[in-house]
């Protein structure tokens, strides 16, 4: 009897915290709410809508390596969970990991073939992932029961534009006007060419898009990216500058701007913007590269050297990033490290020159 009773009144609690956990998360405070669902998973590492919802937090509040985490662990529970696949699909695409999200819409459009945004979501990865027959057939499809759907005519006339077929690609973007409207179409189309590498028609577009309507919103961040492609450096700076004005909380402005003012050789000018978009994004690598490299130039190895472990231990893949580690603890006296550091640079670049012989249908160390 008394056993009973302890175990009873051990799993009220826990039902309590976890629906407190849900009210808090529903309300936005995401510290509760994140308190509160470690907290149930400490007696019970195998519940799955707290392991959910962990994920949806970490996701919120830009934590995409912890998201990524509790997401996995949550599938080794329950591998066919629609949501949970979905969300990490989602993860993986905020960080335009398409190659990584992709499985995991195809894993979710296998169980449930009526899962449009599955269905639309899979069709993106396959675009960026250079699978675009199947995806135009996809969108296409999607097209046939969403005619005036902007996103799916997006994503068709940009699918149609990266398959080099421009006659396509018109038809569709002008059905996207008729369904968008004019400004909302000529920052679609901006977007869309810019995907596609075509940065004078990106900037047209993006400029009609301001004519048509002078504040809507974002143009201003996408034209800084155009002129950051089109290495015109002082206007991509104007541009972020007035996205930050409009939105000073984006961090993706932040970055790009703090990012270029490095590349600038503004180092303590691009540092308060970087420290910004880290703060914004902590599991973002490239943050950390540029404040990194920042630290370096403003002979702060020390502090560099912090930034930039961080970078590689967020993208483990980036040559760049361990070769500035290697010049900061090389500055800071650490030989043996950076010895180790600009070692692993030589690994990766042989390993991404193997990679460029075999895409060119050559023999892996055919000399």
């Amino acid at each position: 009897m008394c056993l009973c009773a302890f175990v009873l009144s051990a799993a009220e609690p826990a039902k309590e915290v976890f629906d407190r956990a849900v009210r808090d998360l529903a309300a936005g405070e995401y510290d509760a709410a994140e308190r509160g669902f470690q907290s149930v998973l400490r007696g019970q590492p195998r519940h799955i809508a707290a392991l959910s919802n962990l994920g949806v937090i970490y996701s919120r509040t830009n934590r995409a390596d912890r998201a990524i985490t509790v997401y996995r662990r949550a599938l080794r529970v329950s591998p066919d969970d629609k949501a949970i696949l979905l969300n990490l699909g989602l993860v993986y695409l905020k960080r335009d990991d398409h190659a990584r999200a992709l499985p995991l819409f195809a894993r979710v459009v296998a169980i449930d073939p009526q899962h449009l945004q599955a269905r639309q979501l899979l069709a993106v990865c396959r675009v960026y992932t250079g699978q675009l027959e199947p995806a135009i057939r996809e969108l296409e499809t999607l097209r046939a029961t969403a005619p005036r759907d902007e996103n799916v005519l997006f994503l068709l006339g940009f699918a149609y534009l990266k398959n080099h077929d421009a006659g396509r690609a018109k038809a569709i973007f002008e059905l996207m006007f008729e369904a968008a409207g004019p400004a909302r179409a000529q920052f679609l189309m901006g977007k869309a060419n810019y995907e596609a590498t075509l940065f004078l028609q990106a900037e047209e577009a993006f400029h009609e898009a301001l004519r048509l309507a002078p504040k809507f919103p974002g143009v201003h961040f996408e034209l800084g990216k155009v002129y950051i492609s089109l290495r015109q450096n002082d206007d991509a700076i104007r541009e972020l500058e007035l996205a930050l004005k409009e939105n000073p909380g984006d961090a993706d402005a932040n970055y790009f701007l703090g990012a270029r003012m490095v590349q600038d050789s503004r180092y303590a000018e691009g540092i308060p913007y970087l420290e910004r978009a880290r703060k914004m994004k902590p599991d973002f690598w490239a943050s950390y590269f540029y404040l990194g490299k920042a630290r370096l130039r403003l002979e702060q190895p020390a502090d560099a050297v912090v930034l930039l472990q961080r970078a590689v231990e967020l993208n483990p893949d980036e040559a760049s990033a361990y070769y500035q580690l290697g010049r900061a603890l090389e500055a800071c006296g650490r030989k043996s490290e950076a010895g180790s550091a600009l070692r692993r640079v030589r690994e990766l670049r042989a390993a991404a020159l193997q990679a460029i012989t075999l895409d060119d249908g050559g023999v892996a160390g055919a000399r």
